[in-house]
């Protein structure tokens, strides 16, 4: 009966030495575990430093330096040719508006002639009557044709003055017309000249662009 106690008692011994060093070694591990998990972060790379821009070779730099020549070139011409354009332009408005006024000029002058004359010669009439209470035939158509002859005048006159203008201003039109096409045609050709110096000079350039 002893025996067995004191057997119980061994093992019951020898089981709680086995439990700790169980629970030691399962709290080492509890404690390592987080430990070798946390990895520390790896190091930041050195930034690799900016490529610097590679300078084009001297053909290349050459062949562009071309190429923006015929752009300036080519820009300058259209800007002569709008310019050209645009003055023509603004001469063709001003002639018209100049010619307009002048028509109006001229027609408001002889709408007041004719109605200065139309308003003279109902004076004239009512002076006539006045003066002649009776008058004969004679009289009155004495009075009719200086009437009738001073307007056909005024008439003629104003008729003349009209196609003399309208015949004027025609020929100032087409004289601006003529003028404007051969300023046209003088560009064109100055221009179509300088375009062919100009690629002359450039396919010189090209040549001589090192390789």
């Amino acid at each position: 009966m002893v025996r067995n106690e004191t057997a119980v008692y061994m093992e019951v011994h020898m089981l709680r030495k086995l439990m700790l060093v169980l629970g030691g070694t399962a709290l080492a591990l509890t404690l390592a575990i987080p430990a070798s998990a946390a990895k520390p972060d790896k190091p930041a790379k050195p930034a690799h430093p900016a490529h610097a821009a590679k300078a084009p070779s001297a053909h290349a730099a050459c062949l562009q330096a071309i190429e923006q020549a015929n752009k300036t070139f080519e820009a300058n011409q259209q800007a002569a040719r709008d310019k050209l354009h645009a003055d023509q332009e603004a001469a063709k408005k001003a002639l018209h508006d100049s010619q307009k006024a002048a028509r109006k000029a001229l027609h408001d002058s002889q709408h007041a002639a004719s109605k200065a004359l139309h308003n003279q010669q109902k004076a004239d009439r009512a002076t006539f009557n006045a003066a002649h209470p009776n008058p004969t035939e004679a009289e009155l158509k004495a009075l009719h044709d200086s009437q009738h002859a001073a307007s056909k005048a005024l008439h003629d006159s104003q008729h003349a003055a009209t196609k003399a203008l309208h015949d004027q201003q025609k020929a100032d039109r087409k004289a601006l017309h003529a003028s404007q096409e051969a300023a046209k045609k003088a560009l064109h050709d100055q221009q179509k000249a300088d375009r062919a110096a100009f690629h002359t000079q450039q396919e010189a350039a090209r040549k001589a662009c090192p390789k």
